[in-house]
């Protein structure tokens, strides 16, 4: 089951975020190394309605995704020929699972949904960024046809842009 985030469970979403950052530095990779994503960004995410929580068979947090429609203000660093998709689009950002839940569709029910958010709401681009040291992130992307677009900024360092036109995608 997939369900929006509440304040109560941030505590619960920390340990997954806490998981992740563990599993990106084995990568040897500086990707949420800084002390992101903070509990104050999951508690605004919560408040934005953008937080959204993959809930297993027996009641327990196993997934985390902030699935945003308003768009990326970083994404305005390429042009606009550069993105294959339309201007209106869903973005995922802090997509975490559990290491217990790691390779097992987890991460795909997540992504998937927020294709079906996007659609539900009339949008049919996805855009996502990643590490180019995130090989976990780059094959899912794969896998699911993304189309590199470009190379973003952030202050924490670059980052690989990509979309999905929703309209033709297979798997999601």
């Amino acid at each position: 089951m997939i369900r929006k985030a509440e304040h109560k469970d941030i505590e619960a979403i920390m340990e997954i975020v806490h998981e992740a950052q563990l599993s990106l530095r084995e990568l040897g990779i500086d990707q949420w190394q800084d002390g992101y994503p903070s509990d104050y960004i999951i508690s605004e995410d919560i408040d934005n309605g953008v937080g959204y929580l993959l809930i297993n068979d027996n009641n327990n947090i196993v997934g985390y995704a902030a699935i945003v429609l308003s768009g990326e203000e970083t994404y305005s660093q390429l042009a606009p020929s550069a993105w294959h998709t339309p201007e209106e689009y869903v973005v995922v950002h802090r997509l975490c699972v559990s290491t217990s839940k790691c390779r097992c569709g987890a991460a795909t029910r997540l992504m998937r949904y927020a294709a079906d958010v996007a659609r539900d709401n009339g949008i049919y681009s996805f855009r996502i960024d990643t590490h180019r040291g995130n090989i976990r992130m780059l094959s899912m992307l794969s896998k699911f046809d993304f189309s590199y677009c470009g190379i973003i900024y952030y202050t924490s360092g670059e980052r690989l842009a990509y979309d999905l036109d929703l309209h033709s995608s297979k798997i999601l």
